[in-house]
């Protein structure tokens, strides 16, 4: 589940849940145009979502709506999280609710897309997660109150750098390599970028991020 995030040979098994018989279909006509994508399912309710992830193991990624009559996706997520952990669950979602998208992520969804995104942004998104990158769609951050301007953010570019690539799941051996400075200087930005933002951990940073708009996709 961790790929190259642009290796264009790999094909991605994925499985669709949507209340809306018309969604499945034209998603699924919409993902059929890239060769890196086989929809190999279609579900409207849980028991045939779980049919379908057991009848097509592996399947990849998981692309859900949230906000449906029968199903509750923030309990439904960590559910199917357990049950394959190596499932990356991708959400497309019309809600513009900040807080019921932050809880979406805590839930342990890898991705969110509003349904308003266009086709190279989905495909985008579906490659990030698949990649086992977290991937939050550019326009929640303009549904912040009050974004941060760049010139109000507290931290350096080098820090904010650092910080794009620890929300990217990046640890801290692999920013190093990618930025050509020691470990010990990554640990100590990252320790500093903790220390300016209030946050102990890269899920208080993904949610100061989600909040104030510090780093844009």
């Amino acid at each position: 589940m961790n790929p190259s995030y642009h290796n264009p040979t790999l094909m991605y098994n994925i499985v669709l849940l949507d209340d809306h018989q018309v969604v499945l279909e034209s998603l699924g006509n919409l993902l059929a145009t890239s060769d890196q994508f086989r929809v190999v399912g279609k579900a409207s309710t849980r028991p045939a979502l779980l049919a379908l992830l057991d009848q097509h193991d592996p399947v990849d990624i998981l692309v859900t709506d949230l906000l449906m009559p029968t199903l509750n996706g923030t309990e439904l997520i960590p559910f199917i999280k357990k049950l394959y952990p190596n499932l990356a669950i991708l959400v497309l979602s019309g809600t513009e609710d900040a807080a019921l998208i932050w809880q979406v992520i805590q839930a342990g969804a890898d991705g969110f897309v509003t349904k308003t995104a266009d086709k190279a942004e989905l495909f985008q998104a579906i490659l990030a997660v698949a990649a086992g990158r977290r991937y939050v769609d550019s326009r929640i951050f303009s549904m912040m109150d009050e974004p941060a301007s760049a010139d109000a953010s507290p931290l350096t570019d080098r820090e904010t750098e650092i910080a794009s690539l620890i929300l990217d799941e990046l640890s801290s051996t692999q920013i190093a390599e990618r930025l050509f400075i020691s470990f010990n200087t990554v640990e100590t930005h990252r320790k500093r970028i903790y220390q300016k933002l209030g946050v102990t951990t890269s899920l208080g940073l993904m949610k100061y991020s989600l909040r104030r708009g510090l780093m844009r996709r």
